[in-house]
């Protein structure tokens, strides 16, 4: 009986260490990363004064809470849970994981207010002044949608063993919940988890990745437009707008690529969901490796944006000097401008 219980408290398949582990490395990897980014804009006073800074501080924040979550694993999931390794925790640590995971929903809604800010201030003109009136809009949202929610989860007893960790699941795993079971709630907690996690997570993402998709899009034909009416300007006139033009894609290849980390952290997570959801009994095994690897790993993903500019800004001024730019990617705070 000993034995068995071990086996079920703690299995050691390459499958179920596998997951558990995966989301160590990348979760404390992000962690780094957004509090890299974290120490490079709050030192920096000008940065500070900017509202698209100030965005990327407020994304990084909760991106570290967030990656922390994640890093954990299976830790919080309450030992003894079927399949599960490394299960060490109770039911308080699973619902404060979750809890934390739930909120999370800020982060990527925080994807979509710079995509916004993006949107606005290359299609639109807007200026520092005009977007301060909807900065409380842009800060106060994600905050309290996700802060909401998670409370919400934690009076509902939402947040259980989801197989990764601990968020909104069923327990135990097989049951129903009551709004598919003829009224009759099944379950001993997270009665009717399948449509809270579609009203408190993934209704809300899947609405945050179609407003990212479209701001980008009238991004992109925004400075397509001025690109092809740039053919037909005057000598003088292209002469005093290039600058311009070029730093417009600048910026554009830069929200583009924001745009990417999101698709790449969130996008697994979403399908991986919403088969489990459809189907039951459907192999999301793949979906589940790729969602433990990029679901906790969106920090070093905007890291890597982050620093993108000032790399290919060194790399152009020392393009044999190799050393210079690994130093300039793993020590951007470090390094010094040029004479």
């Amino acid at each position: 009986a000993t034995k068995d219980n071990k086996s079920v408290s703690m299995p050691s398949t390459p499958r179920a260490i596998a997951l558990s582990v995966l989301p160590h490395i990348t979760g404390f990897s992000s962690m780094f990363c957004s509090g890299w980014i974290i120490f490079e804009i709050y030192r920096d006073k000008r940065k500070m004064k900017k509202l698209y800074h100030r965005l990327l501080l407020a994304l990084s924040i909760t991106d570290i809470f967030t990656s922390f979550s994640y890093a954990l694993s299976s830790w919080p999931i309450p030992s003894g849970s079927p399949d599960i390794y490394a299960a060490l925790g109770t039911q308080a640590t699973c619902t404060a994981q979750g809890f934390f995971i739930q909120a999370s929903i800020a982060t990527p809604m925080y994807n979509a207010m710079l995509s916004i800010y993006y949107l606005l201030t290359v299609r639109y003109g807007w200026k520092e002044n005009q977007l301060k009136k909807l900065e409380k809009y842009f800060f106060g949202i994600p905050i309290v949608f996700g802060l909401a929610t998670a409370v919400a989860g934690v009076a509902l007893k939402l947040f259980n063993n989801a197989n990764l960790w601990c968020w909104i699941s069923p327990l135990p795993l097989t049951c129903r919940g009551s709004l598919f079971n003829n009224g009759i709630n099944d379950c001993e907690r997270g009665n009717n988890a399948s449509l809270y996690r579609f009203v408190f997570f993934y209704g809300p993402l899947w609405f945050v990745i179609i407003t990212a998709s479209i701001a980008m899009f009238l991004l992109y034909t925004s400075v397509r437009k001025t690109e092809q009416q740039a053919a037909k300007w005057s000598l003088a006139t292209r002469l005093e707008k290039t600058a311009r033009l070029k730093h417009t894609k600048k910026v554009q290849r830069q929200a583009f690529f924001y745009l990417m980390a999101f698709y790449v952290a969130w996008l697994p997570g979403t399908l991986l969901r919403t088969i489990q959801t459809i189907n039951t009994s459907a192999d999301t095994s793949v979906l589940l490796f790729i969602f433990a690897i990029t679901g906790p790993f969106q920090g070093t993903l905007n890291f890597l944006v982050y620093v993108r500019p000032k790399y290919l800004k060194y790399r152009r001024k020392h393009p044999e000097n190799l050393c210079l730019v690994i130093r300039m990617m793993v020590f951007p705070c470090c390094m010094k401008e040029d004479p």
